[in-house]
């Protein structure tokens, strides 16, 4: 009697345990399609989608497609999901359409016929089962049983495999599947997985400064780092308060994530084309911070953190702003934050990856992160500009004429020192190709509303035309000043031997030398197929602003300065009254003092040498800053140990890290 009562316990229990995970399933493809429905923008474009044939075949569609990089042939599943969205939703027009769900039917029954391929592994193991997935969890109880099956005969296609982003695709694809065939050990399997992808390492994924790696040590902060992270949050939003809710250290992973790296390498929604790596020649990818649709469900996942997720939404919207500075030395990128503008620097090293071009994209950016920086005041500078660029002359590099390919030689002495609201940043930079060479001490000091670039030890050879800097290369906006108020450039090629300073859209160039200038001010036409392949082949217009120094094979030395400055008065202001000085300037030391009382120095020797009011001298290269009292040194070679810094008679024996973040010493 004992075992029979102990036997029907068991089973009770088993039943409620299966129902609640049954119920947790529900709940879980429910919060699902709401996400879907909340963050869906095709309400505004379904009625743009022509109807199919009788096959179930879009005559716009080149079914023979085979581009890697977008396949058109996804459209198909694509626009079914727009569809099922429309139909899905309550205050549309398609809202249960009888006409929008026959076209649903017939294009979904076409492409579970057909089971179209591409040669691009990801289609088929990622992206095609993504867009399956989503059409059925909106469509599941209005689909035939066959309908179903063949759908999630589709999904199946994922295989569970990859490293970072890529893995949590999979492994998010086969949850779902899972909870769609009540496949609990499944579900346990994949939500497993994904944790263990949220998690800092050095390998792909979220590094120890919370910078983004895939496809090796490669920044890709907001294009598989988008992934992850928009993922992620929507998935712990998902399964939160259900049995296999993420752990709350998970949470802290994302939000940290979110926080300390996400928000940083963006003005808003405003990235640059070194936080996205290929994707940079992708249409409107530079919006690719945005992430104003999960912020809401972070507040849910980490309430402690709700007012710090509000100030981000805050500064997405543009209505706020961040102010400081960040560096991050696991992806050698520089965030230089202020209240009216932004500059963001990426450079390489020898510990980073140089940019990749694979699936026809990115046909033209072999110098991307060569130490190119932007300038971002309102949004436009560089948004949608890159097929109208000069890839030769990418903003803040120093080149030569000739082929951009495998130029870039990446050394070692490569970083940054910062107290968080003013920094330096410094590339041992190297060019070659065939016998051409030039070599340079590049060096970015970032204080208020000024970025003082010096560029030194200047050495070329065999170059059959001058090296040149590129002090921007961005969106020709209003009125260019040159010197003067009121002197305003027209369109065309302006050559000078020299310039005191021009204006353009919010900030003045300033070079320090008596280097010859170059203007362009150019009307450009171009098409997006001539960096990425996947893209329109439409001839598009916009307008190019570039000032460059033309380096004189005599100077070994140059440099500028990039200011904020709301007028082109202000500017005259700026270059006329500087609150800069360069204290050196040379292949042993570079240094520059703001305000009489901030100091940054790169030492690429050992050296001694006397800045501004005191004398310093270090035992090994490195970077110092000193403000307001304060001391900071690394070491940019990433070796760290044991550096002796003598300020003034007064000596530092320190240990700088090995992974080139900053030390305070005093």
């Amino acid at each position: 009697m004992k075992k029979l009562a102990c036997c029907i316990s068991l089973a009770f229990i088993s039943i409620i345990g299966y129902a609640q995970s049954q119920q947790d399933i529900d709940s879980m493809l429910n919060r699902y399609k709401i996400y879907l429905l909340l963050t869906d923008t095709s309400l505004t474009h379904f009625e743009n989608i022509p109807p199919v044939n009788e096959e179930g075949m879009w005559s716009d569609i080149n079914y023979e497609n085979n581009q890697p990089g977008y396949w058109q042939v996804a459209d198909h599943l694509r626009r079914i999901r727009s569809l099922a969205m429309a139909w899905s939703k309550e205050n549309s027009t398609a809202y249960h359409s009888e006409k929008i769900k026959r076209t649903i039917s017939l294009a979904l029954d076409h492409w579970n016929s057909n089971r179209y391929k591409s040669k691009n592994w990801w289609f088929n193991e990622i992206g095609i089962p993504q867009i399956m997935r989503d059409i059925i969890v909106l469509m599941k109880d209005s689909l035939s049983f066959e309908q179903l099956n063949q759908s999630l005969e589709v999904l199946a296609q994922y295989k569970l495999a990859g490293t970072g982003a890529n893995l949590v695709w999979s492994a998010d694809l086969g949850l779902h599947y899972g909870a769609l065939t009540h496949n609990f050990a499944l579900m346990q399997q994949c939500r497993d997985t994904i944790l263990s992808v949220i998690k800092i390492t050095t390998k792909e994924g979220v590094q120890p400064d919370y910078s983004f790696h895939q496809h090796g040590s490669r920044l890709q902060m907001y294009h598989y780092g988008g992934a992850f992270l928009l993922d992620n949050v929507r998935l712990a939003w998902e399964l939160r308060g259900l049995w296999l809710a993420f752990p709350p250290a998970k949470i802290q992973v994302l939000t940290d994530f979110a926080l300390k790296g996400w928000q940083w390498m963006a003005r808003g929604i405003n990235t640059v084309p070194g936080t996205i790596d290929r994707a940079a020649s992708r249409l409107h990818a530079l919006h690719s911070a945005d992430i104003r649709n999960i912020i809401p469900l972070l507040y849910q996942l980490q309430p402690d953190s709700i007012n710090a997720f509000k100030n981000m939404l805050a500064v997405q919207e543009g209505k706020a702003w961040l102010q400081g500075y960040r560096y991050f030395p696991y992806s050698d990128f520089t965030a230089y934050q202020q209240k009216d503008f932004s500059f963001f620097l990426k450079t390489n090293s020898i510990r980073t990856l140089l940019t990749e071009s694979i699936n026809e994209e990115n046909l033209k950016g072999d110098l991307l992160n060569s130490g190119d920086g932007y300038f971002i005041s309102n949004g436009n500078e560089y948004y949608d500009l890159m097929p109208f660029w000069d890839w030769e002359k990418l903003p803040g590099i120093t080149n030569f004429s000739g082929d951009i390919k495998n130029k870039i030689q990446r050394q070692k002495f490569v970083g940054n020192v910062s107290d968080n609201n003013c920094g330096l940043a410094v590339m041992d930079y190297s060019l070659k190709k065939d016998d051409q060479t030039l070599r340079a001490k590049k060096f970015w000091a970032s204080y208020k509303d000024i970025t003082v670039a010096l560029i030194a030890g200047i050495k070329t050879k065999n170059l059959t035309k001058s090296a040149f800097t590129v002090l921007d290369q961005c969106r020709w906006q209003g009125d260019v000043t040159l010197n003067r108020v009121g002197n305003i450039l027209q369109e065309g090629l302006h050559n000078y031997d020299h310039i005191d300073w021009v204006y353009q859209n919010q900030f003045v160039y300033i070079p320090l030398e008596k280097d010859s200038i170059e203007i362009q001010l150019k009307n450009k036409t171009a098409s997006w197929s001539e960096i990425n392949k996947s893209e329109s082949s439409e001839i598009v217009k916009d307008k190019i602003f570039m000032p460059l120094i033309i380096h004189s094979p005599a100077n070994t030395a140059s440099g500028y300065v990039v200011a904020f400055a709301s007028t082109p008065q202000q500017a005259e202001v700026i270059a006329k009254n500087p609150s800069w000085k360069i204290l050196r300037n040379d292949s042993i030391c570079q240094a520059v003092w703001f305000d009489k009382k901030t100091v940054m120095a790169a030492f690429y020797k050992a050296a001694k040498t006397r800045l501004s009011t005191f004398f310093i001298s270090v035992n090994k290269p490195c970077l110092i800053l000193v403000s307001d009292g304060g001391i900071y040194a690394s070491d940019p070679s990433h070796t760290g140990g044991a550096f002796s810094i003598t300020i003034n008679k007064r000596i530092f024996s320190v240990a700088l890290p090995p992974d080139g973040t900053t030390l305070k010493i005093r």
